[in-house]
């Protein structure tokens, strides 16, 4: 946690974003009623956090086989460094992607640049790893398929009346 200061009310905001949040179109407006404050005023604190570098980034976690996502293949791609940006802009825009980063030099083809790809079967997700090697122009991959979903939790660092427990 970062030095700065924050009040209650931030640790309260911190605390609704720690956990699930609801399927809602207004997750915002959501925590704002439960707080008795306004959307504005949640979406403005965590703009200021964000700044202040308290919050990192806010993301969603997809439970895959539970949203009926059978199959998933972390691809690891053997790309030149100068073309990882290129490349990654490419893989990116494939829906079957949800994850494209680079990390240090992986696997036996020492590969950069590294994808999730999600299908209903094997045998789609295969075509589709194809089709983004065909259009990437990037032929030199290794897959590594999910064997089972772990659990998945977010950080816990207040508890429900936005007390550190960290």
């Amino acid at each position: 946690m970062s030095s700065v200061e924050i009040d209650s009310l931030d640790k309260l905001i911190l605390t609704a974003l720690q956990g699930d949040l609801d399927d809602s179109r207004e997750p915002y407006a959501d925590i704002a009623r439960g707080l008795n404050v306004t959307e504005q005023e949640v979406i403005s604190r965590i703009g200021r956090m964000r700044e202040m570098g308290i919050i990192r980034r806010i993301g969603a976690m997809i439970r895959h086989i539970e949203a009926g996502i059978g199959y998933n293949g972390m691809v690891v791609w053997a790309v030149e460094p100068s073309r990882v940006e290129e490349v990654g802009n490419i893989l990116a825009r494939f829906p079957e992607v949800t994850h494209c980063y680079e990390r240090t030099p992986f696997g036996k083809r020492k590969g950069i640049l590294f994808t999730m790809v999600h299908a209903s079967s094997e045998e789609d997700c295969l075509n589709t790893i194809q089709r983004m090697s065909r259009k990437a122009a990037v032929d030199d991959y290794e897959i590594l398929f999910s064997k089972r979903e772990l659990k998945k939790i977010s950080m816990v660092y207040f508890d429900d009346n936005g007390l550190d427990v960290s």
